[in-house]
Formats: C-alpha cells, structure tokens, sequence
C-alpha cells in the first residue's frame, strides 16, 4: 500500500514517516511538508493521510478534486466552513476523520459513556493535558468527548492543562462524592497517532464513498 503524506514536516507526519519506512505492508508515495509544494507534488499512492492544518486540508481537497483516492483527515481545529468542505468532498471519496487515532481511544470513550449512563448521578469533568504549543481552547477530543456524554439534564465540566510536550493525556471523571472513578487514556509519544492514522489507511481502503469515523472502524473490527 503506498501512502502519501500530507503534514511530513510536522511532528505526527515524522512518525507517519518513520511507520511507513518499517511496515513491511507500506510504501511511502509522497510526502509533502505543506501547502507550497502541494501544487507540484506528485500524488502516486493508494491513500492519503493529512495531518496538517485546517486551511491545508482544504488545499489538499483542492489537490485531489477529480481523483478518487481515499483520504484521512487527522487535522485539528476545524471549523464548520472546513468541516461542510469535507462532508462535500466526501461524495466522490471515502473520507475517514477523527480528533484523536490514539489506538484504544473509542473503547475509552465508549466504557465512560458507558458509566456515564449507569451513574447518572455522578458529576463529570472531561480533562486533558497536552503541550505548552497547544492552544489553551478545548481540544477536539475532548470536544468529541463532552459531545458524547452530554445528556438533556447533564454537560461534563472540561480541565484543560498544558505541560511541556505532553503528547497527550485524556480522562473522564465521574465523581460521586463519597467515591470517585476516573479513567485515564495516556499517549506515550505522538506515533500513537500515527499508528492509529495508518490503521485507519489500511481499513479505509476499499470503502465506498462517503464520511467516515474512528468508530465506525471499530464497529466492524472489534
């Protein structure tokens, strides 16, 4: 399978990099660094992998208007107009994107919505610590998070910290006053993205167009 790089010059896109050189199942076909050499990149591959930024993934969809090729998105801070621009493009390739392709991130979020719905008494608080780089806003994770365990009577607080360059670390908090349970999802080093992105790659391969999630990889691969 040969995967182009969209984002090479960043640090997930280093690991991509490193992944790829290892796999004995992958070959690297391109890898761009950004935007300035998209127009001239020669984009021989069978799936492309972006982690870039927002404006570069809309350049990449630009790039790839008339092809088919299979895309995952791993960039962050997208906005509703890059997000309508993907859900558009979506239509004539397949389209995996997800805020965080930490291997175990779904059955993490599923075990807290999970316990989330068993104690519904429970207080919630959605924490993350990345690195000092990362914007002080809630990430998409954990946005997907609040997301998913908001009910019509209850919204999880959010505990934002930035350390150093923590690659990550994701938990979910059900505080019972008497008793609390958190679970903790802890990324040793940003190859963790880059694995997950590159197991996303080879299950995105073959599906038909349209939108896809982590999660709906992980339905079908428990």
């Amino acid at each position: 399978m040969r995967v182009i790089v969209h984002g090479a010059g960043g640090k997930v896109g280093a690991a991509l990099l490193a992944q790829i050189a290892e796999a004995p199942d992958l070959t690297l076909g391109a890898a761009i660094r950004g935007r300035a050499e998209l127009p001239a990149a020669r984009l021989s591959g069978d799936v492309v992998v972006d982690f870039s930024a927002p404006e570069g993934s809309l350049a990449l969809l630009d790039r790839l208007a008339g092809s088919d090729l299979p895309l995952v998105i791993g960039t962050t801070g997208l906005g509703p107009d890059h997000l309508a621009r993907i859900t558009a493009a979506a239509a004539e390739r397949p389209i995996l994107m997800a805020a965080n392709f930490t291997l175990g991130f779904e059955p993490f979020r599923m075990a807290g919505a999970a316990l989330a719905a068993a104690l519904p008494e429970a207080r919630l608080i959605v924490g993350e610590i990345y690195s000092i780089a990362k914007k002080p806003a809630a990430s998409g994770t954990t946005q997907q998070l609040v997301a998913a365990l908001t009910t019509p009577t209850r919204r999880p607080e959010t505990d934002i910290g930035r350390v150093g360059d923590t690659p990550g670390v994701n938990s979910i908090t059900l505080d019972l006053g008497v008793s609390q349970i958190t679970l903790t999802m802890t990324v040793r080093s940003r190859a963790a993205y880059a694995a997950g992105a590159l197991s996303a790659a080879r299950w995105l391969i073959g599906q038909p167009p349209g939108l896809y999630s982590a999660n709906d990889m992980f339905r079908e691969n428990p």
